[in-house]
């Protein structure tokens, strides 16, 4: 059985959420992590906003967590240490993968004593089964600057980030030319949990 740890998105030095994950490689050009559905993560309560209500206000006291639930199907996340990104797929029950991906914009991963801790950057990469590609959340990262949580200086390297991820899916780098089979987690896994330190300040 693969080992669980807590992948966790921080803002401001809190956690904004912490999932418990599988952890199916873990090497210098890879980590690769995932997460069944059903799985339960812990959300901080501290107040929302912007265009559709998700996104944490800057400067508010953290107040506390809530459950939330992983819907749907089984979320794989692959990471290339220092990479400024981490590209998702999702798996079937019938253990197929997601003819789509899912380019997440975030910080490196830091790794921590319990997992790794990243940043989330709001914006987005939806990749479609052709690999043709749309951005996703102009308007939350936008409403994100606005509201001081973005410098100008951080909003040039969440675009910069982007345009590089896209350089990669455009070129057919990795991970889009993997073999992400060789990442099936084991079959009739259980619901992982979280593990002791997911709600420890960085």
């Amino acid at each position: 059985m693969p080992e669980v740890v807590n992948l966790r998105w921080m803002h401001e030095a809190h956690v904004e959420s912490a999932h418990p994950v599988y952890l199916l490689e873990d090497s210098a050009d890879v980590i690769a992590t995932f997460e069944p559905g059903g799985t339960v993560g812990m959300h901080s309560t501290r107040p929302k906003g912007g265009p559709r209500g998700r996104n944490l206000v800057p400067g508010t006291p953290h107040t506390g967590f809530a459950p939330g639930v992983w819907t749907g199907e089984g979320a794989l996340r692959v990471h290339r240490p220092g990479q400024p990104w981490s590209t998702w797929r999702w798996l079937s029950a019938r253990r197929t993968w997601s003819e789509s991906w899912y380019v997440n914009l975030e910080e490196p991963w830091v790794r921590t004593e319990s997992g790794f801790d990243t940043e989330d950057w709001i914006l987005d990469v939806l990749v479609a089964d052709d690999l043709s590609w749309r951005y996703k959340d102009e308007d939350e990262l936008a409403w994100a600057s606005g509201s001081g949580r973005f410098d100008g200086g951080m909003l040039e390297r969440i675009w910069s980030a982007a345009r590089e991820s896209i350089g990669v899916l455009e070129a057919r780098g990795w991970p889009f030319d993997a073999d992400w089979n060789a990442w099936l987690p084991p079959e009739h896994l259980d619901v992982p949990q979280l593990q002791p330190g997911w709600d420890a300040p960085r």
